[in-house]
């Protein structure tokens, strides 16, 4: 399965502003002297900037999107080496191509072309399915996540990390389900008032989500205008409030972020404690 590229044209330029967990210096991008020990990062730096933009498939990947469109499926694989070795375990049909998917630490969440949100994964963990578990539909294949489709509005982003996921529907509203971070783990968790289905959950008095990204104990959102919030753990300084904020902020946060004169934010992203804002020059 090739990787999808998409490379913009040369005046739709990008920049990538990066947060938190830095050990290996997989966000600055820049060498350290062999005795030194990368710092983390506690605010929005400037990392990289790109003309290509490339999504990899996981684990669990869609078939290629130039098969029939009676033929759409994902496709599980054991290991990354079987995945570039094509050597699946199981294959599971979908009525729509694959848009988007995404993995936490149980399982996978899968968006259609549809609109229409799936989940499978380890049946321990089925509260953060979002969705009933029976033989009929078990809880180790794809199965429909029925309270999306019943919203009535078309689904346009998924996420998921740690224990958690959301859907960001077209309209801008967040929905979010999952369970707290089980046995023995000290991973905060950044929604408290979570549960096993979809819940509506408010950013700031009920702004519109434009982007959404999770990470173990962290979230960010970008709203249509165009303010950063944050909320969950900043040990890493992974949501971006500065070294000295240490404690777990439980609510949405604005930050303070703004880009060069001349640029815009136009998505968010987060890994598993670090967070990512992409930027993109304003076309004349």
């Amino acid at each position: 399965m090739n990787l999808p590229v998409r490379t913009p044209s040369s005046d739709q330029t990008m920049e990538l502003y990066a947060t938190g967990f830095n050990a290996w210096n997989q966000l600055t991008f820049d060498p350290s002297p062999a005795d030194e020990e990368p710092d983390d990062l506690f605010t929005f730096t400037k990392v990289s900037a790109a003309n290509a933009i490339s999504g990899d498939g996981k684990v669990l990947a869609a078939q290629d999107s130039d098969c029939s469109p009676s033929n759409h499926a994902t496709v599980q694989y054991p290991s990354l080496a079987a995945w570039k070795a094509n050597k699946s375990t199981d294959s599971w049909p979908c009525k729509a191509a694959v848009r988007q998917i995404t993995a936490y630490d149980a399982g996978f969440i899968i968006l259609l072309e549809d609109e229409t949100v799936l989940s499978c994964g380890d049946p321990r963990f089925r509260d953060c399915l979002g969705r009933e578990v029976d033989e009929s539909c078990p809880a180790n294949e794809p199965g429909v996540i029925q309270d999306l489709s019943d919203l009535g509005e078309p689904i346009k982003k998924i996420a998921a990390a740690g224990y958690t996921a959301a859907a960001l529907t077209e309209s801008g509203g967040l929905y979010l389900w999952g369970m707290a971070t089980p046995g023995s783990q000290s991973r905060h968790n950044a929604f408290q008032d979570i549960s096993e289905l979809p819940n509506y959950f408010e950013v700031d008095g009920d702004k519109d989500v434009q982007d959404i990204g999770f990470g173990e104990s962290h979230a960010i959102a970008l709203t249509t205008d165009g303010c950063i919030y944050m909320i969950g753990s900043n040990t890493n300084g992974q949501i971006g409030l500065g070294e000295n904020a240490q404690d777990p902020v439980s609510s949405w946060t604005k930050i303070d972020f703004t880009p060069p004169e001349g640029w815009a934010i136009v998505a968010v992203e987060a890994g598993p404690r670090s967070s990512f804002i992409v930027t993109k020059k304003n076309q004349l």
